[in-house]
């Protein structure tokens, strides 16, 4: 543990310091109030041992200060006095103090005190370590809540909460937003012919293409639900989402994946379907339903291909 000592008695000081040398702490002064709490501001203390009896801010003011400071860390303070009165002890407990030791000290109740204030110790120690893991499972909770597991991309929870609030900044910037959808042309003969496990691996290979061409830090690449996927594209118009789509389009067929059962190409192939808002949408379904339009026309004209909406 480190123990900060704050007396103003250089010998009280040493003689503390002497008692404590067995038990293996890390030993630390301050010789009045005002250094105690300049030293708890800026440093680490796992428990302090505060005379009461100090001139300009004593021992019972100077911690309520600290558990002002440090409301939401708490750690033992512990008396040092000559005064055994129940008043004395009342305003020292309830200004935040954890035990007295009277003076003149006792080596070994000293030595006892700090073993007892050590369990304390070990209780926050498990407490902190504790709450980092609590944070750490709230946090990949929070991400699996958010994401696809098979893909890695945004699922369509994060699609609907990032929609909802890209069009809000849309309409009050006065700035485009683009949207694609996309789906695997033929996926169910793709499922048919290769199986399941087959199919999941294409999937993650489309998500993969899909997610490279979301390159900056406001777009959002989506597994919208199966084998449709979507884009979210803050800030760009018409023009540049279409250069993005046929990115898209042509990252997919790139990679060669086979498809013996698409009645397009021999291959894994997607088709698209993109729309821009610049005002003349009322709400976020519109919006995915003009890019939906779209995506249909594009299979309906022979897939493997981009369409917009007009």
């Amino acid at each position: 543990m480190k123990i900060l000592v704050v007396d103003d008695s250089k010998s009280i000081r040493m003689l503390v310091a002497e008692c404590l040398k067995t038990l293996g702490h890390e030993v630390c002064f301050s010789e009045n109030g005002e250094e105690c709490l300049q030293f708890v501001a800026n440093q680490s203390v796992d428990l302090i041992l505060m005379d009461v009896e100090m001139p300009h801010l004593n021992g019972v003011e100077a911690t309520k200060a600290i558990r002002e400071i440090k409301k939401d860390d708490w750690f033992p303070i512990v008396f040092l006095t000559t005064k055994s009165d129940d008043d004395s002890f009342a305003n020292g407990i309830l200004a935040g103090g954890d035990a007295y030791l009277l003076k003149p000290l006792n080596a070994l109740r000293l030595q006892l005190t700090v073993i007892a204030m050590e369990r304390i110790y070990l209780m926050r120690q498990t407490l902190f370590s504790t709450q980092q893991q609590l944070q750490k499972a709230n946090f990949e909770l929070e991400r699996l809540s958010l994401f696809d597991q098979l893909t890695g991309l945004a699922n369509r929870r994060n699609f609907d909460a990032t929609l909802e609030r890209q069009f809000a900044w849309a309409r009050r910037s006065k700035s485009p937003l683009s949207l694609i959808m996309c789906d695997v042309d033929f996926f169910k003969s793709f499922n048919d012919s290769y199986g399941h496990q087959q199919g999941d691996d294409c999937l993650s290979q489309v998500a993969a293409a899909i997610g490279a061409q979301a390159r900056r830090p406001i777009d959002l690449a989506c597994r919208y639900g199966g084998e449709e996927f979507s884009v979210i594209l803050p800030e760009t118009d018409l023009q540049g989402a279409r250069v993005v789509a046929e990115l898209i389009r042509a990252s997919v067929f790139a990679r060669q994946m086979p498809h013996m059962g698409s009645k397009v190409a021999d291959r894994v192939s997607i088709s698209l379907g993109l729309a821009t808002y610049v005002g003349q949408f009322q709400n976020t379904s519109q919006l995915i339903k003009a890019a939906d339009d779209a995506l249909y026309r594009a299979k309906d004209h022979g897939r493997n291909r981009v369409e917009f909406a007009q």
